[in-house]
Formats: structure tokens, C-alpha cells, sequence
């Protein structure tokens, strides 16, 4: 696990955190005194917290997650003719998700389960990592479209409310995103 997802996990458990009380942390989890491993040092914390400026928030040494990138809810509805359409949602508060799919033709496989989901944690790590707060809010593909993908999102945030949507254009990151999905709901989606 990368010093990243380290500062990110122990923010998740214990909240607001002095930068030493963060590294105390780190070490602790790391049982570098067990395994032999070198101790995580404070200038490679501070290094990874000043490359993410824009996610963490440090005041008088505390570190927080922005409030305004700190996901509540995540809204997700795609598909197109024929089918499958998606709709998802993300609880990140109670830790849940809901998953609807449904079919408009005949000729879609409908016989396919999904796999055991995956981990609501990971995918708000990847959502860090994907920045969706700086998608545009609509994204469009010039010209005629017939049997285009169309698609949404809502990202409700402590601070915020982010929304994009778009028909048959997308975001970059976009296959990291449907990628992080089918992770998620054990079902290919996109």
C-alpha cells in the first residue's frame, strides 16, 4: 500500500490529524519494527501531502481531507438503445451501494450475475485519484449520434455538489472510472 492510500485510510478512521501524530500512525501500521522495514519518514508524508494540496487540507499542522472533495454520495446513470442501463448509487457515509440494470431489447444477455462486489473504500480512493470534481459539466460529441452511450454523474461532496454528464464523449479518466465501477458492483459496466 503507497504512503498515499496510508495517509488516506487513517484520515478515514481517525479524522482531523497533527502531521507527526499522522506519521506515529503510519509507523504503527506499517510493524516496521517486526518486519525489518524502514519506518516511513516525515519529509516523504509531507512530500506526498504537498503533490495532493489539492485534496488534503492543513491548518496549523492538522491534516483533513478538503471538505469539498470528501465524497457523501455518488449518483451514477448510464446506457443507451439497446441496453443495459445503469443506475448506481454510492452511500459512502453508511458504506453501501445500490446497483439497477435493466434492458430495453430482447437480444441483450440477461443471464449474467454479478461477480462478489468489491470495496467501497478502494473505489473512493480511485475517486480521489480520478479528480471527478474537475470534469467538465457536459461533454458532447459533434455530428449525428444513433445508439450513443449517454451518461451522468452526481458527486455530492461535505461542500459541494459536482455534476457531469454527456452523450457519447467523456471525461478523461473515463475508463479508470468504469474500470473502478465494475470493481465495485462485481458487474462489467462501460
Amino acid at each position: 500500500m503507497s504512503i498515499f492510500e496510508n495517509i488516506l485510510d487513517i484520515l478515514e478512521e481517525k479524522g482531523a490529524i497533527s502531521i507527526p501524530s499522522l506519521l506515529d500512525e503510519m509507523n504503527r501500521l506499517s510493524n516496521f519494527q517486526r518486519t525489518g522495514a524502514k519506518p516511513v519518514e516525515l519529509s516523504h508524508v509531507k512530500s506526498v501531502i504537498s503533490r495532493k494540496r489539492e485534496l488534503f487540507h492543513i491548518k496549523n499542522n492538522i491534516v483533513t481531507i478538503d471538505p469539498d472533495k470528501d465524497p457523501i454520495l455518488l449518483s451514477v446513470s448510464l446506457g443507451g438503445y439497446p441496453g443495459p442501463w445503469y443506475k448506481i448509487e454510492v452511500d459512502f457515509i453508511n458504506g453501501r451501494f445500490v446497483y439497477f440494470e435493466w434492458h430495453l431489447s430482447n437480444f441483450s444477455s440477461r443471464n449474467a450475475l454479478p461477480r462478489a462486489s468489491g470495496s467501497i473504500e478502494e473505489f473512493k480512493k480511485e475517486l480521489y485519484r480520478l479528480k471527478i470534481w474537475k470534469w467538465h459539466r457536459e461533454y458532447k460529441n459533434p455530428g449525428i449520434l444513433m445508439d450513443s452511450v449517454t451518461w451522468s454523474i452526481k458527486l455530492v461532496t461535505k461542500e459541494n455538489i459536482f455534476e457531469s454528464q454527456g452523450i457519447q464523449s467523456f471525461p478523461n479518466g473515463w475508463d479508470k472510472f468504469c474500470m473502478a465501477l465494475t470493481n465495485l458492483t462485481g458487474k462489467y459496466i462501460c
